[in-house]
């Protein structure tokens, strides 16, 4: 893996911009979703502008929040980024 900091490598990019198009398109603002996983519209939208590094767990929240289990383009995309759940 590159030494090069993670938060400004374009797959962390594409996830940002991926979980951002998923809470648009279920209409959601930054502070409904801030509220949901206990944190503030603030840390919503700098995560969203790649000002601050989404955590593991605040990711599965969001996650959840988003519906993965019930969304299976995002479930699909979450898999591809993590390289699992594809064995054939």
């Amino acid at each position: 893996m590159n030494k090069s900091k993670s938060i400004h490598s374009p797959a962390y990019s594409n996830l940002i911009e991926t979980l951002t198009r998923e809470r648009k398109r279920l209409a959601l603002s930054q502070a409904e979703v801030g509220q949901l996983i206990g944190m503030s519209q603030s840390d919503i939208s700098k995560i969203e502008n790649q000002e601050r590094r989404l955590d593991v767990l605040e990711f599965k929240c969001l996650l959840l929040v988003y519906r993965v289990s019930e969304n299976q383009k995002l479930r699909r995309y979450v898999q591809d980024f993590f390289e699992v759940g594809n064995e054939s």
